[in-house]
């Protein structure tokens, strides 16, 4: 019976472990791994928790993604999972900057929903001018 229960347990685990997406971003400690453990769609942005495993410790964070606009709002880093749950995010959204770990969350999450600079602004070519010649010199 134990044996059905740990086997069930171990399958339930590794289904888990399977949804989690690791993510490059070295920032303060080479050794450490970011991981995406969750993402929601929340309409005109992405909600992601990253779990962050160093050495000596684990933390969360939540991040809210506006993908289209490339803003970011953050909630501070907990211990836990509940922790960062609970939290609500800053009222302040900032600009995603490239190389941090929204802009590196961003490129796995918002490849599907950002906008590219022609669906945004359409490009238009100048044209060239012509003025009128006087034919009667």
């Amino acid at each position: 019976m134990k044996t059905v229960i740990s086997l069930a347990l171990l399958s339930i685990a590794c289904s888990a472990a399977a949804d989690v997406q690791n993510i490059k971003y070295v920032y303060d400690d080479s050794d450490a791994v970011y991981s995406i453990v969750s993402s929601v769609d929340s309409g005109t942005a992405i909600q992601a928790t990253v779990q962050r495993s160093g050495a000596y410790f684990t933390n969360y964070t939540k991040l809210e993604l506006d993908c289209a606009n490339r803003n970011v709002r953050h909630m501070g880093m907990y211990n836990s999972l509940s922790g960062v749950e609970k939290a609500q995010f800053d009222q302040m959204q900032g600009r995603i900057i490239d190389g941090s770990i929204a802009d590196e969350v961003g490129k796995v999450l918002c490849k599907d929903t950002t906008l590219t600079a022609s669906q945004v602004a359409p490009q238009t070519e100048d044209l060239p001018t012509e003025t009128p010649t006087d034919d009667n010199t």
